[in-house]
């Protein structure tokens, strides 16, 4: 009876994982303290109470197994020490309430690394069980249809919104939507279901880097199931591509690019040719494929590239506000680089240092996660999510991507906020973080 109950309660967080990891980039959610943005807002997102049942239950189920000690290695003592200062960081905090909801984020995503790295669902991707591709088959599912959605966008110019799906409305002509500016009119860029087009095109491009891997290393179709599986990935591939390139992300078509050249690097290294071949093959196809979608739409690539040489004003503008960024996250950091601001306060304190306060929208976080990590929680919280990082691809590496990944994730926080920033940015990228 009671070993009947132990497996039906593993079963049950093993699919309500793959829900949740499906339901994770929607933004279905219950709004408990409106904010003038999403950075002051306090929200339960759907997915975030179906991985809070999961991790009680996960929780539950764990203290059930009888495992032996193991000495803590340097990767938890990192993390646990990145925790802390996060908590101590609540103290300094103007408003605590919206400090303590982002340290509650925090320990979701923690928790969700734990359990993938560590708990029941050990991910270890060159020796993994089912239930570690259906981990990332559920994201790829879940981001197959914001794609789709993105490319809907681009393509009607037209972003309405849904409620049940946490769609907000976008319009090129809306103060406030990401567009392009050319002489032909402002467009709009891909939102798909998330709350920008940096935030679309960053996650397509972790997801897209992985899934070139996934092809490349397809050797041999055994049978009906794996040929399926194939023409699968290689649909969501090239939609995903598709859709990155009309988000008109630079940070994310940048890491993209960074990520497949650590990928071809490290394919190179383990010389195994056949799926370096078949690598430089699914290259291939990919620029012929950016070639035929871009030509069309050329002068608004040359726009979002070299707009800034080409006078575009809301190019110029970007670059402006940027550096303007920077230096409010300096003064910041000089101020509080000990404890910083307090968790998810960034935003905030900006407004709190302005004597005259500005319209909600123009006080934004630095774009840069990890100048934001500083600011926010202080010096020692950086160095310690530093180290993390480097114990994670260094000592505990588990899959080959590993680093192309790391590398694309980490050119994202050198160029924008949202991993660190926004509720799903945290748990995404301790979800992608786990894989490694």
């Amino acid at each position: 009876m009671f070993k009947k109950f132990r497996n039906f309660l593993k079963k049950t967080i093993e699919y309500s994982f793959y829900l949740f990891v499906f339901l994770l980039p929607w933004q279905t959610k219950l709004i408990f303290r409106p904010g003038e943005t999403n950075f002051t807002e306090i929200s339960l997102y759907l997915s975030h109470l179906l991985l809070l049942l999961i991790l009680i239950a996960f929780f539950i189920w764990q203290l059930y197994r009888r495992e032996e000690a193991e000495p803590i290695s340097p990767l938890w003592l990192a993390l646990a020490v990145f925790e802390l200062t996060v908590l101590i960081s609540f103290f300094f905090a103007p408003d605590q309430i919206l400090a303590f909801y982002h340290y509650a984020l925090l320990l979701m995503g923690i928790g969700l690394f734990y359990m993938l790295r560590a708990g029941t669902f050990s991910y270890s991707y060159e020796d993994s069980r089912l239930d570690s591709a259906k981990v990332i088959g559920s994201l790829l599912v879940s981001l197959f249809f914001q794609a789709s959605l993105g490319l809907y966008q681009f393509l009607m110019q037209s972003a309405p919104a849904n409620k049940y799906l946490g769609l907000a409305a976008h319009y090129a002509d809306m103060s406030g939507t990401a567009v392009i500016e050319t002489a032909s009119g402002r467009w709009l860029r891909a939102y798909g279901g998330l709350d920008h087009p940096n935030i679309l095109g960053g996650v397509l491009a972790i997801a897209l880097i992985v899934t070139a891997y996934l092809l490349a290393k397809r050797k041999m179709i055994r049978s009906r199931r794996e040929a399926f599986s194939s023409v699968l990935l290689f649909i969501f591939y090239f939609i995903a591509l598709a859709a990155l390139f009309f988000s008109f992300s630079r940070s994310g078509w940048l890491a993209y690019l960074i990520g497949l050249v650590v990928l071809a690097v490290t394919l190179f290294l383990a010389k195994d040719r056949w799926i370096l071949g078949r690598f430089l093959v699914l290259l291939f196809f990919s620029a012929l494929m950016l070639f035929i979608i871009a030509f069309p739409y050329r002068e608004l690539v040359f726009a979002r590239t070299a707009g800034v040489w080409q006078g575009n004003r809301l190019e110029q503008r970007s670059l402006d506000e940027r550096q303007e960024y920077l230096g409010q996250a300096g003064n910041i950091i000089r101020e509080n680089w000990l404890f910083g601001v307090g968790a998810g306060n960034y935003v905030k304190s900006l407004a709190q240092r302005d004597l005259v306060l500005k319209e909600a929208w123009s006080y934004q976080p630095v774009h840069n996660s990890f100048l934001l990590l500083l600011a926010q929680s202080g010096l020692l919280s950086l160095v310690s999510f530093l180290a993390f990082l480097y114990f994670l691809i260094k000592k505990d590496r588990r899959a080959v991507f590993s680093g192309a990944v790391l590398a694309g994730l980490i050119v994202i926080m050198l160029f924008d906020h949202w991993l660190v920033s926004l509720p799903f940015g945290v748990l995404f990228l301790f979800l992608v973080l786990s894989w490694l």
